[in-house]
């Protein structure tokens, strides 16, 4: 449960998980600009591919263990064998790179397309952790690889907003003791499981002894540590 204070409402302190995954994708976007530039040594853009690597390697448990979750077999192994693959990228030979690059892609898309076959919550996170994974390391693939990426990122985009939508948490006011005086009242927001926040408010003789409940910041501590988080902060920094 969340203080009824005046200060902004937050969630239990994350794993990084969510940190890990946008500074990888800021990372890959800036390795896209300045791929697409041309103004770029080798060993700069395997520098630069190297800090992409690290980023995931800090969230990579974690996103396997959501990956593990996902029921379709071909789905779920691809995306985890590309995150596992992507760690030598850059030991790949220029063939092996652009044959990599392609099947990333397909594997990223295929995940995006999931999306519309899952109902479960539990279910479209473990996928939208799959999306919010496979197309930033599809993105840095087809870079190194000279391919193009701008139809790749309406694709992301498109999955990230289908993340956004579904993974919406369901919030609702309520009075926790309706004859309690002064009245305390409640207001929580669900998105499934233990990923949920609550926060009171009370206001008694002209003065806020809690509260007053900012349901923007209660609906946000929901879904913090979802990969909604990932895909509502991906959408504001994609190009």
């Amino acid at each position: 449960m969340l203080p009824g204070t005046t200060q902004p409402a937050h969630a239990d302190p994350d794993d990084t998980t969510n940190t890990s995954l946008l500074d990888m994708l800021d990372l890959a976007l800036n390795l896209l600009g300045r791929a697409g530039d041309g103004n770029v040594s080798p060993a700069e853009l395997a520098a630069m591919t190297q800090d992409v690597i690290n980023a995931l390697n800090q969230a990579e448990s974690a996103v396997i263990a959501h990956l593990d979750a996902i029921a379709v077999a071909d789905i779920r192994d691809d995306a985890t064998a590309a995150v596992i693959e992507f760690e030598d990228i850059n030991n790949f030979a220029d063939e092996t790179l652009e044959d990599w690059a392609q099947e990333v892609t397909h594997d990223a898309v295929r995940a995006s397309s999931y999306l519309d076959a899952v109902s479960g919550k539990k279910a479209i996170d473990d996928v939208g952790y799959a999306v919010v994974t496979l197309f930033p390391i599809a993105m840095v693939a087809r870079a190194r690889a000279g391919f193009g990426t701008t139809n790749l990122r309406t694709q992301y985009r498109a999955a990230l907003q289908k993340v956004v939508d579904k993974l919406a948490p369901s919030c609702q006011y309520s009075n926790p003791e309706p004859n309690a005086v002064p009245l305390i009242r409640s207001y929580t927001c669900t998105v499934y499981g233990n990923h949920t926040a609550t926060q009171l408010e009370q206001y008694w003789l002209g003065e806020w002894q809690l509260g007053p409940i900012d349901p923007a910041a209660v609906e946000a501590a929901s879904y913090a540590n979802t990969s909604r988080a990932v895909a509502i902060e991906s959408l504001r920094q994609l190009p």
